[in-house]
């Protein structure tokens, strides 16, 4: 791996405006509250000064929880970070990527905007030396390091617990995330696999909601007026399943299934008040700070792995509460 034999500093801070989501312990509670300052740099064995750029694909209420964790291993370790919003926009986080790569740090960590555009930014980090670690969303570019969730896997948590609660199947809509995002078909394939393993399902409905509240709300809102028979709505994340769970809480229809994926914490205290049924915990805050610290070991020629897996944790009603201690809150 290429060392520096001196890093610049990054003083870029970055305001996080706070939209609607997208969704391992290493001895860290997941913090709401995103952190805005640049970590302070200190000296390394060699005396070198590390400096890491993260992008972010646009930082949601979840990423923030990704960023906030990025900011505490920085600052844990000594390291300077400068964070930036892509604001999903693919040409915007490749110029990120190559101002990172311009002013001289030792590792980038991105969560990609698009994971099937990432081959200008994969060539970019390897042809400077600069190691490449991607958090949350996998990409078909190669990559040093992959730190994330198996998304499939949530999707399937979700589709568990709806043949757990209607034993005898039902008619199930979908509120899907962006098409572009891996996340969305991986979550919307894991629910279906697991409904048809069930048997006794029907998807009726598949609609892109674009991971927003207000857009899930809208489609939520067409489903009852053109008098689809729904009898479980599954989400790809908490904002979208909040949604729907407004709408049906508005039109007083309280015999629909409602899941989501995050564990965000108007989720959970929705939960707690009888309005969804059920959600999946990522652990964003652990995904950015092990994202981190891969970063760090590759930075000082250490091997890691390919992928490291921060898992997946369904929650419950009744487990609202410890969640969202657990978050923070």
């Amino acid at each position: 791996m290429k060392k520096k034999m001196a890093a610049l500093l990054l003083t870029c801070a970055m305001t996080v405006t706070v939209l609607a989501g997208c969704g391992g312990s290493g001895g860290k509670d997941t913090k709401k509250e995103t952190k805005t300052e640049t970590s302070d740099s200190s000296d390394k064995g060699s005396g070198d000064k590390i400096s890491i750029g993260f992008t972010a694909d646009y930082l949601s209420d979840f990423m923030s929880y990704v960023t906030d964790g990025v900011n505490d291993a920085c600052a844990d370790n000594g390291v300077q970070v400068s964070v930036q919003d892509a604001d999903f926009d693919v040409s915007k986080q490749l110029q990120q990527v190559e101002n990172f790569i311009n002013s001289g740090v030792d590792a980038v960590v991105i969560k990609p905007v698009d994971a099937e555009a990432c081959q200008p930014i994969s060539d970019a980090c390897k042809n400077a030396g600069v190691p490449l670690v991607v958090v949350n969303t996998a990409m078909s570019a190669p990559c040093d390091s992959y730190v994330g969730s198996d998304h499939t896997y949530s999707g399937k948590l979700q589709g568990e617990f709806l043949a757990e609660q209607m034993p005898e199947g039902g008619k199930v809509a979908i509120l899907m995330g962006e098409t572009t995002v891996q996340a969305t078909t991986q979550r919307t394939d894991g629910v279906k696999a697991a409904l048809e393993e069930a048997g006794g399902f029907e998807v009726v409905s598949e609609m892109d909601a674009g991971w927003m509240r207000d857009e899930a709300m809208d489609t939520m809102e067409n489903w009852l007026n053109s008098g689809l028979e729904i009898d479980a709505v599954v989400a790809n994340n908490d904002e979208m399943a909040i949604g729907a769970s407004m709408v049906l809480e508005e039109n007083k229809v309280d015999d629909v299934v409602v899941c989501g994926i995050d564990a965000s914490e108007d989720a959970l205290n929705r939960m707690k008040d009888g309005k969804m049924d059920m959600t999946v915990f990522q652990n964003g805050y652990q995904q950015g700070y092990q994202g981190v610290e891969t970063a760090l070991k590759l930075v000082s020629g250490e091997s890691v792995e390919e992928f490291v897996d921060v898992a997946y944790e369904p929650v419950l009603p009744d487990q609202a509460e410890e969640y969202l201690e657990k978050i923070g809150k």
